[in-house]
């Protein structure tokens, strides 16, 4: 069972940890909370930068329910009701994969391998990435993708917080 944030990873700023923490709450003394357990009262701040994602055994396929204001902002164009595959499609935005760098994999590769281990193995995940954003070139972002389960075990939504580096 996951106690905190990746061992080495220092976020751009407090959004990450918080959402971990409320997150760990939610599930209190289970391994991952359920999406009834999420309350976006407890988020208020946060919303922005959440997307609530319906996950699929093929992480490519995993289709965006609610996104956030700045979610929307970074891909041109709202992406609710899009899967993975189709976000990275639009080519809107070159994303990469943790501290900029895919090394031999391709982005889509990274993607469906990042997404595709919390689906798998019911734990959190923390990275950072890089995205070419409208007029500012490449900005940096912290991804946190943390698992919900009904039944506890079986992972059916992703509660994603993308917290993008503008300054």
């Amino acid at each position: 069972m996951s106690t905190g944030l990746a061992d080495g990873f220092e976020p751009l700023s407090d959004r990450p940890r918080r959402l971990y923490d409320i997150w760990n709450r939610w599930r209190g003394g289970r391994r991952m909370p359920a999406r009834r357990d999420v309350l976006p009262e407890e988020l208020r701040d946060l919303l922005p930068y959440i997307a609530l994602m319906q996950a699929t055994p093929n992480p490519l396929d995993c289709r965006y329910i609610i996104s956030g204001d700045a979610v929307d902002r970074a891909s041109d164009r709202g992406v609710k009701g899009m899967t993975i595959r189709e976000v990275l499609a639009m080519g809107s935005h070159g994303v990469a994969g943790r501290n900029g760098a895919t090394g031999n994999r391709s982005i889509v590769e990274e993607i469906s391998a990042m997404y595709g281990a919390v689906i798998t193995d019911g734990e959190p995940s923390f990275s950072r990435g890089s995205m070419e954003y409208r007029d500012r070139g490449f900005i940096t972002f912290d991804r946190v993708l943390l698992p919900l389960a009904v039944d506890g075990r079986t992972v059916d939504h992703l509660l994603c917080g993308f917290f993008y580096n503008l300054g």
